[in-house]
């Protein structure tokens, strides 16, 4: 039997222990990477592209121009680094662009 605790346990914890039994933490964590992708590349950026999903750690993204993909490749390893920190988790480790 479980021993029940005098303290009340915050709701954040509560919540990540229930996700991870339920071994879905991750996918959420993925899903969190294609609603924050905004608040990442900034107004610009967001205004010409569209996140589509993460697939296997690949997160794919709809670009308007070949030449606006050609430009985030090269912002690529950037986009990755603050993605990734902002989800305090390596959840995406690649980004297709894709027109």
């Amino acid at each position: 039997m479980l021993k029940r605790s005098t303290q009340p346990e915050r709701i954040d914890r509560i919540l990540s222990r229930t996700l991870k039994g339920l071994k879905i933490d991750h996918r959420i964590k993925q899903e969190s990477a294609v609603l924050n992708w905004n608040k990442v590349v900034g107004e610009t950026i967001a205004g010409k592209t569209n996140p589509l999903r993460v697939k296997d750690s690949i997160l794919f993204v709809r670009v308007e121009s070949a030449s606006w993909r050609n430009e985030l490749v090269f912002l690529k390893p950037k986009i990755l680094k603050e993605l990734n920190q902002l989800l305090k988790a390596n959840v995406v480790k690649d980004i297709v662009f894709t027109n």
